[in-house]
């Protein structure tokens, strides 16, 4: 069933329409700043047909997702489907996640990404790294194939965003071509990120040329950047 969701949207890229979701959306549940009624209304604005609210959370993560995924599911509206879901990071290059069994029950879509790298704790926006860009990438490319691994896995989110935003590090395109070939190895997702990705229709088309299934995303965090997304795709 899940798979069926995103083949359709490739289906719709391939015929050059381009399909009206916005799967990687947060709420003030974690880090957005507008509610989900308000996130929702504006995807409605946009004339959206799929919006996925992925909440970040932890294996600590306690005592709320039950609640949200309530709210969720009782956004009922005939021209727009609601999806509860999580978005984690990958923890080690073993590809193991932080991902609470509960949550991971109750998720309509489990979104992995590369958030920190192995042994960094506390505020790493403010704290200067250590890593050299090219190491950066190298590690980050790690963890994302070993993320893909991971049977919990379903997307792969925003691939070497980590290394783009806070290390200004840009890979080859051979390294993202690589992991959306692993990706199709192993049925998994790529998503195609408004906020992280400079060149969107590259990714888009490689995707595409390789079968691999895609989700696409605008990572927002308040109604402004709701279907953000769909604005950038060319066909």
């Amino acid at each position: 069933m899940k798979n069926i969701f995103f083949e359709n949207i490739n289906k719709a890229l391939k015929d050059k329409k381009i399909p009206r979701v916005d799967l990687h959306t947060h709420t003030n549940w974690t880090d957005g700043e507008n509610t989900l009624v308000e996130m929702f209304n504006a995807a409605k604005k946009q004339n959206l047909d799929y919006i996925f609210f992925s909440e970040h959370s932890r294996k600590s993560s306690v005592g709320w997702f039950d609640e949200f995924v309530k709210d969720v599911k009782n956004l009922d509206d005939k021209k727009c489907k609601a999806y509860a879901g999580t978005e984690v990071k990958v923890l080690n290059l073993n590809g193991d996640l932080d991902l609470n069994e509960d949550i991971e029950k109750k998720s309509d879509f489990i979104m992995t990404s590369v958030h920190r790298f192995p042994g960094e704790k506390g505020n790493i926006i403010k704290k200067k790294s250590k890593l050299e860009p090219v190491q950066a990438l190298k590690i980050e490319y790690e963890l994302s194939m070993a993320a893909i691994e991971n049977p919990k896995t379903l997307i792969l989110g925003h691939p070497f965003g980590m290394s783009l935003k806070r290390f200004n590090a840009v890979p080859e395109k051979k390294k993202f071509i690589d992991i959306i070939k692993k990706c199709k190895l192993y049925n998994k997702v790529f998503e195609v990120n408004a906020n992280y990705h400079p060149d969107i229709n590259f990714l888009i088309d490689e995707c595409l040329k390789e079968n691999t299934l895609i989700s696409l995303g605008s990572n927002a965090h308040n109604i402004r950047d709701v279907g953000k997304i769909l604005n950038l795709i060319q066909l």
